[in-house]
């Protein structure tokens, strides 16, 4: 039987509009009141996971930044493992003259940003997360969970170029992934989702093999490997399947698939 239960955020549990759909609610409702921990796994920053679930009082374990950032939900544990300022200053000085990146961070409880504010009209913003715009020379450098890029002319393998040079720079001192083929993400070297919830799991003393997991990113694959069960959304990218090609596939996240998985096979 599982007694952790974790899910990502986009493209997994998220319907598009950035809400938890009413069904979803009431399936992790009912989970929580059978005595089962719900975990959501997320490469977004807690203070914006904490503003999607203002209006949601689900007591959840909260794994952010990409795992940079552990949360549970008596706050008995709150661990954050930040970037090295030489790493950040790196990262930064190796890409600010980059044609066509949007450069981003997240450093306490903020997003700092250097797009312009045209291009940020064209996201879901959290009124309660809004971003803080700087050039890439200001950035701080201190406090830093993770440094990410988005290609502004939808080019993924300019990414992969893109992530081929900065680990060429840095080796072992990061940890890359992409939380989305238009989204590359630095942290420390030992920070990913699926080292986070090995750490979630030994504080609340349940086994891995308790602990069934949702994730359609590569930055879900560790996760979804350390989980006793991990599933994939069926609108994944091809690399999770092509990482992951003996895991179970499930619906998307338009049709409120977790929940629904869930549903059959924890409640009955």
């Amino acid at each position: 039987m599982y007694s952790l239960i974790v899910s990502d955020l986009d493209g997994t549990l998220l319907l598009p509009d950035d809400r938890i759909g009413e069904y979803s609610r009431s399936v992790l409702d009912q989970l929580v009141e059978s005595g089962r921990h719900v975990v959501i796994a997320t490469g977004r920053s807690r203070a914006e996971v904490e503003a999607i679930l203002h209006d949601y009082p689900l007591p959840v374990h909260l794994i952010t930044s990409n795992g940079a950032c552990i949360t549970s939900a008596c706050r008995s544990l709150v661990a954050c493992e930040y970037l090295d300022e030489d790493v950040v200053r790196s990262l930064l000085e190796a890409t600010v003259e980059t044609p066509g990146l949007m450069i981003n961070a997240y450093c306490d409880s903020r997003w700092i940003t250097n797009a312009d504010r045209a291009l940020l009209a064209t996201f879901n913003l959290q009124t309660d997360f809004p971003p803080t715009i700087l050039d890439a020379r200001d950035f701080p450098l201190r406090g830093v969970e993770k440094v990410f890029f988005i290609h502004t002319g939808r080019d993924h393998e300019a990414l992969v170029e893109l992530d081929e040079r900065l680990k060429a720079l840095l080796g072992e001192r990061v940890h890359s992934t992409f939380s989305s083929p238009l989204c590359l993400e630095f942290m420390a070297s030992t920070v990913s989702k699926g080292n986070a919830l090995k750490r979630l799991a030994g504080f609340l003393e349940i086994p891995l093999s308790q602990c069934i997991a949702f994730g359609d990113g590569m930055n879900d694959v560790e996760m979804l490997t350390v989980a006793g069960k991990g599933l994939v959304m069926g609108t994944a990218h091809h690399k999770v399947t092509a990482a992951l090609p003996r895991h179970e596939t499930i619906g998307a996240c338009t049709e409120e698939a977790v929940a629904r998985y869930l549903s059959t096979n924890l409640l009955g």
